[in-house]
């Protein structure tokens, strides 16, 4: 074998060699960006679903506080009827106590 044939052979052996690193580098790069891939779709699901049970609870609570100032009108609105009724009666005793007053 002459000097040219071999350097010849040992370029195309170090030729194949980093052919076949590069492809070996290639798969496992890309088996790590499916991996990131995956877990990044995973962490935006999951704050998805986190997002979403947070506002499921605010709508809960909306709807709690809503039904509390339903009651409060409620209540309210008995409490403006007691006193509208309590003030008649003290007109009216008022104005007994009044004629009353005028007969001494």
């Amino acid at each position: 074998m002459t000097a040219g044939a071999i350097a010849g052979l040992v370029g195309g052996i170090i030729a194949a060699l980093a052919a076949i690193c590069t492809i070996v580098t290639f798969a496992i790069n890309r088996g790590k960006d499916k991996y990131k891939e995956g877990n990044d779709d995973g962490g935006i699901r999951g704050d998805i679903k986190y997002m979403r049970n947070a506002f499921d609870d605010l709508r809960l609570d909306v709807k709690e506080i809503a039904r509390k100032q339903d009651q409060q009108g409620e209540r309210l609105t008995r409490v403006e009827e007691s006193v509208k009724s309590a003030h008649k009666r003290i007109d009216a005793l008022e104005q007994r106590g009044g004629d009353n007053n005028d007969h001494r």
